[in-house]
Parts: C-alpha cells; sequence; structure tokens
C-alpha cells in the first residue's frame, strides 16, 4: 500500500525583512571580498605600489612554533627613484644570497612579493566576492518578483533574477579555476 503524502500548499514565503536581511549580508560581504581582492591584485601585479627589485642579502628562520622565512636586503624601485637597503620580506622557499625578487612597495617597510600565483589566489578571491553579490542581488530579484502576479514571474523582470544567478554560478566556476591555477603555479614556480 502506497504512503500518502498530504498536500500542504505553497510553501511559506521568506519574509520580507529576511530577504531584505540576506540581500545586504551578501551584498556586503561581496563587495567587501571583491574590494580587498581587488586591491591585493593591483599590489600583486604591481599597478598600486612601486614595483621594484630586493636583492637578497641573507634570510633566516625567525619564530615558533611554526617559523617563518624572512629575507632583507636591497630594495631598488623600478623608475630608480626609491631605494631601502633594509627590505624585509616573507618567502617560502627560502631565497640564496645574491638572488633577486620582484616586489611591490605598498608604502615604507612593507612590500610584497609580485607574482603570477599571488595574482591568481587574490583574483579567485576577487570573483568570489562578485558571484556573492550576484547571489544576492538574484535571491532579492527573485524574492521580490515570486510575490508579482504570474505573468510577470515569466516575463522580462522575472528572467533577471535567474540571469544574475547564472553570472553568479560563471563567477564561482571562474574563482575555481583561478584557484587551481594558482596552485599550479605556485607548486610548479615555486
Amino acid at each position: 500500500m502506497a504512503t500518502v503524502i498530504p498536500n500542504r500548499g505553497p510553501s511559506q514565503l521568506a519574509s520580507p525583512a529576511r530577504a531584505l536581511t540576506f540581500f545586504v549580508l551578501f551584498v556586503l560581504i561581496g563587495v567587501g571580498l571583491t574590494v580587498f581582492g581587488l586591491y591585493q591584485v593591483g599590489h600583486a601585479v604591481g599597478l598600486l605600489g612601486e614595483p621594484g627589485k630586493l636583492t637578497v642579502a641573507s634570510c633566516a628562520e625567525v619564530g615558533r612554533p611554526k617559523p617563518e622565512i624572512w629575507c632583507t636586503g636591497t630594495f631598488r624601485s623600478d623608475d630608480g627613484r626609491t631605494t631601502d637597503p633594509a627590505a624585509r620580506i616573507t618567502v617560502n622557499p627560502s631565497l640564496a644570497s645574491g638572488e633577486t625578487a620582484r616586489l611591490d612597495r605598498v608604502h615604507a617597510g612593507s612590500y610584497v612579493r609580485i607574482s603570477p600565483a599571488r595574482t591568481e589566489g587574490y583574483a579567485a578571491l576577487t570573483m568570489f566576492g562578485m558571484a556573492l553579490f550576484a547571489f544576492g542581488g538574484a535571491g532579492f530579484a527573485s524574492r521580490k518578483n515570486s510575490a508579482a502576479r504570474p505573468e510577470f514571474r515569466a516575463g522580462l523582470v522575472g528572467r533577471a533574477g535567474l540571469r544574475v544567478g547564472q553570472v553568479g554560478v560563471l563567477l564561482l566556476l571562474g574563482a575555481g579555476l583561478c584557484v587551481i591555477i594558482a596552485f599550479f603555479n605556485s607548486t610548479l614556480v615555486g
């Protein structure tokens, strides 16, 4: 004998306040991750700071229980205007004395490496933030349109939430691809 499942009617829609809360949360987190990611990408490619080269003088393990490798040396900007004989960066693996590393000078005494792996990693974070932003917009558009008359749900306005959601999925796939490329780039290049 088959079990009969009673029809309880249409599912309860989320309250407008709850939908708005999730929309605002997704948008704020998405915008925050996107802005932070873009800022870091700018430094990872050497566009926001002052790009140059560090000529390594020495490297040493510092700290316990998880030591970091700090390399010090002379930083010289590409345009020749800035020289810092006491520049220091954290690296993994260690660099040999006399080796050079591409750096971006964020401000006096603060440097980050210019590298494809860092660029791709922060590009992934940027795309993830953009996806959250898109999902927030798609959810809000779907919620707003679900209460509309049936003829509007199927129309152009109703499809907007679906399209924005599809863009979010594509951004997530792009973020995943960037993570994979960054992983292989960091393991193969070092």
